[in-house]
């Protein structure tokens, strides 16, 4: 990938974050929660809080709800809450949350996470080239893969996770059969 380019994107990201605080009303979140069909399964693999290399695929047969973020990102820290009502709300053995924070090291992450009491898997893109290849513009941005690891929503921008609306959509996921991978197709 381009350096300029992800240089570039990186300038943008936090342009885009801060203009969505300022829009943001304080009282609400109101992002929305796009279908995305026939997108392929969502390849990421970074290092976690620990140094370990981490991959997406670790979650298959598994709902994983997959939001970039950063410490800096008003509109990401004040959705937090939220996703983590969420993951409480539904089965563990079957949902789960990972946290991906773009163009931080991992004492900022880190610390980060503390602060804002993040008890669930965090993974560090400190270049935000994962978030950029996965063509991400604005934080926060959250994506819900099904049991085959495929993007089927995305929200950009905040959103109320523990909304009816949204529990219900990952209830459906979570329902779902089994499908086969592209793989086998």
């Amino acid at each position: 990938m381009n350096m300029q380019r992800i240089v570039r994107g990186l300038f943008a990201v936090p342009l885009a974050c801060c203009l969505a605080a300022a829009l943001l009303p304080r009282a609400s979140l109101a992002g929305d929660l796009s279908e995305r069909p026939d997108r392929p399964p969502m390849s990421v693999v970074l290092p976690d809080l620990e140094g370990r290399q981490r991959s997406l695929e670790e979650f298959a047969g598994k709902v994983v709800l997959v939001n970039f973020w950063a410490s800096w990102c008003t509109p990401c820290v004040l959705e937090m809450p939220s996703i983590l009502r969420l993951r409480q709300t539904l089965p563990a053995r079957s949902f789960v949350v990972v946290g991906v924070n773009v163009a931080e090291g991992e004492r900022r992450a880190r610390a980060a996470s503390e602060r804002l009491k993040l008890d669930v898997t965090i993974l560090v893109d400190r270049d935000g080239e994962s978030f950029a290849h996965l063509g991400g513009r604005v934080l926060p941005t959250t994506y819900l893969l099904d049991q085959q690891g495929r993007v089927r929503y995305e929200a950009v921008g905040p959103l109320e996770w523990d909304g009816e609306e949204v529990i219900e959509t990952v209830r459906r996921l979570l329902q779902e059969p089994p499908r086969p991978s592209r793989a086998a197709d």
